[in-house]
């Protein structure tokens, strides 16, 4: 995860279990290490494969349990990437959706400020806000498109 922003929440995390009566055990400090590691999206199943190389004895179960702790705390979030499989990254400091192209899988991150005239369309009519972590919007991108 390369933003720097990113890192300091990850500094965070002991503290935050703390402050929910829960530790950073090791297996737990494995799973964001190996978070850390990854720029952008990252599916469970990179985390268990990245967790199982420094320790063959490493419980998969526990990345899932981690990955969804670690959303509750607000540190991750996720979205369904075009084959519906979990993708997790970092929650970001500016709220953004995904535009997910169904062809090539390509994902590109749009910001709250390209969505609004929608988003307060969704306001005005509904009394409804939405949460851009957790919105993928998908359809076909450019390239596949003129392809």
């Amino acid at each position: 995860m390369a933003d720097g922003t990113s890192r300091l929440a990850w500094a965070d995390v002991a503290a935050q279990l703390r402050g929910r009566h829960l530790r950073l055990t090791p297996q737990r400090r494995a799973v964001v290490a190996a978070l850390a590691e990854f720029e952008g999206h990252v599916t469970a199943a990179q985390i268990v494969e990245r967790c199982l190389e420094e320790d063959a004895d490493f419980v998969p179960s526990t990345v899932y349990r981690t990955l969804h702790l670690l959303e509750d705390l607000g540190l991750i979030t996720h979205i369904h990437d075009a084959d519906g499989r979990e993708e997790f990254q970092p929650a970001a400091e500016a709220p953004h959706a995904h535009l997910i192209c169904r062809e090539c899988g390509t994902t590109r991150e749009i910001g709250a400020d390209e969505l609004g005239d929608f988003l307060g369309l969704l306001h005005r009519r509904h009394g409804f806000d939405v949460d851009l972590s957790h919105l993928a919007i998908f359809g076909r991108c450019v390239g596949c498109t003129r392809g």
